[in-house]
């Protein structure tokens, strides 16, 4: 049975599965935090500078959320804190440098741990010092706090003499030999934190019973970065598609779908800013919105900054918006012994090689399409880059095959070509020759006996299926079933045009690591699937089920 005071604090679908696994609500330790702060702390600078720390509604009710639930641990025999792992998301100027601050005082001062270690970590040690400055200035200003701690002048380093506990400085230029740390950690931008640093917080506090790796940052403008991923991972959580009941998220942002001129009225400015109307005021976010109004530069970085929207930084071809409402759940062996339509755009070395699979469902008005990728990848690539794009995770997981070495062998995807041989009635391959000629006249022609059609590389061969492949997904016919990969090239494909106002998919300018070999495979699949005539069953009028195929 669920107690009042923990059905009151169940926020979302993680905090109902999270009670069921047995956790609850602690009112005491909740509150012991926000006494801390408003007992303990004064601000620094601005125009609350001197005052003590009087917490917003939204904040308080975040730490409460942060430090109040618990769970029993049998590890531990004891109860702990059920969250290890929080991110808030807050546009500039909603207080998060100073409240990160306090946190990490909390953790030195007030946990009641032992040789409590915590770190303020951000990319590089400037902007670290941004948060340990609030800390140290905090300590100075605190009569309780400048009594049992001292403040390493030369290395910022806060010793809490009473446990022993000390409160340093990490960044992403001085984490060399750090594997070994132990402890908790504050992270400020974590939107520009790279997966190097992250791995190095990653197992930091598991030999500890109640570590806190507190993180605070506005979006950004990197969609394929370590943030982008964790504030995706929090949203999976905070839905309820990730079980994850030791990860706490919270963003505030700009509504999906909501453009620049949406973003000019107040009340928007207060749904995106949860400091609205005490650190942000009005006039100055309608000066700032007329500043931005200049150019698009502008009005993407107001979007960014002010509403918390993550800008791209290039144009991408294909609405998120469309995109994402055909992705569906289902399964390739949904489609087993059905035709199927494939396309492969072969890599030797540096990129990224796919196959995908278009299957074609009839109904009674239109056709629907279904596309499902493979992609391959050279170890050595995949381990360069692996900073940049999580492709080592992607392979763990099942959705990217590493291929040992510097370049792609043929023979992983001959064997996944005889599989699909295998499961399904291939109807036509269509390729580029670049590096698939010999592929397929060694192979698919003579071995599988499939019918491959060269794709020409050319503007002239693209403009029809590239207007088509967008045409069915704005038409909510083409699905997909939310492959990682596929959805991160979804997000970046950009198109070139001519004159006549014809496409071509293109990749990025300046940013050689982001791919589009799944798209440009889809757009060739789904080409050979639109305008093939439909299969037809031998013998399909009859009770027996061994039918062959014909088109």
């Amino acid at each position: 049975m669920t107690d009042s005071l923990t059905k009151d604090w169940i926020k979302n679908a993680s905090d109902d599965k999270a009670v069921k696994n047995g956790c609850r609500f602690d009112m005491d330790r909740a509150t012991h935090i926000c006494e801390f702060f408003e007992e303990e702390l004064v601000l620094y600078e601005g125009e609350f500078a001197g005052q003590p720390f009087r917490l917003m509604d939204w904040q308080k009710e975040f730490l409460m959320r942060c430090f109040g639930w618990v769970r029993f641990s049998k590890d531990w025999n004891r109860e702990v804190r059920r969250f290890r792992k929080s991110s808030l998301w807050v546009p500039k100027k909603n207080g998060k440098s100073p409240l990160a601050a306090g946190v990490g005082l909390y953790l030195l001062s007030a946990d009641g741990e032992e040789g409590q270690k915590v770190y303020s970590v951000a990319k590089d040690g400037k902007q670290a010092k941004i948060v340990h400055t609030h800390a140290m200035e905090m300590v100075r200003r605190s009569p309780n706090l400048r009594e049992s701690c001292t403040i390493n002048k030369s290395t910022g380093r806060i010793l809490y003499e009473p446990t022993t506990s000390w409160y340093d400085l990490l960044s992403g230029d001085n984490i060399e030999g750090q594997e070994g740390l132990n402890g908790s950690s504050i992270t400020d931008e974590k939107h520009v934190v790279t997966r190097r640093l992250a791995k190095v917080l990653e197992y930091m506090g598991a030999s500890r019973a109640e570590p806190m790796d507190f993180g605070v940052s506005t979006y950004g403008n990197n969609p394929d970065s370590y943030g982008k991923q964790d504030c995706d991972y929090g949203k999976a959580v905070e839905r309820g598609d990730i079980d994850d009941e030791s990860f706490l998220h919270l963003s505030y942002e700009l509504p999906e779908g909501m453009s620049f001129e949406d973003a000019g009225k107040p009340e928007v400015w207060a749904q995106c800013n949860p400091s609205y109307g005490i650190t942000i005021k009005e006039t100055e976010m309608a000066a700032a919105y007329k500043r931005a109004s200049r150019s698009l530069v502008d009005q993407n970085n107001f979007l960014m900054y002010r509403t918390n929207k993550w800008n791209t930084s290039e144009s991408p071809w294909l609405r998120y918006d469309d995109w994402k409402k055909n992705g569906e759940d289902w399964k390739l062996e949904d489609f087993y012994g059905d035709p199927v339509w494939l396309a492969l755009d072969l890599s030797k070395t540096r990129d990224m090689s796919s196959m995908v699979l278009v299957f074609r469902k009839e109904t009674e008005e239109e056709p629907t399409f279904y596309q499902f990728p493979y992609f391959w990848l050279p170890e050595t690539y995949a381990e360069t880059n692996a900073d940049k794009v999580d492709f080592l995770g992607w392979a763990k997981e099942g959705y990217l095959e590493i291929i040992p070495g510097d370049t792609i062998k043929q023979s992983y995807i001959k064997n996944k070509m005889q599989w699909i041989n295998e499961n399904f009635q291939v109807q036509t391959m269509s390729f580029d020759k670049t590096y698939a000629f010999d592929l397929i006249n060694e192979y698919c022609e003579p071995e599988l006996n499939w019918d491959c059609v060269e794709f020409g590389q050319s503007m002239r061969t693209y403009a029809g299926p590239t207007e088509n492949y967008e045409a069915m997904l704005v038409e909510d016919r083409l699905k997909h079933n939310n492959h990682p990969i596929l959805n991160w090239q979804a997000g970046h494909v950009q198109v070139k045009t001519n004159d006549r106002g014809d496409k071509m998919p293109t990749k990025p300018k300046r940013d050689d690591v982001k791919k589009i070999d799944g798209i440009v495979s889809g757009i060739m699949a789904l080409n050979g699937a639109y305008h093939s005539e439909v299969p037809v069953r031998l013998g399909e009028c009859y009770e027996d089920d061994n039918f062959d195929w014909i088109s």
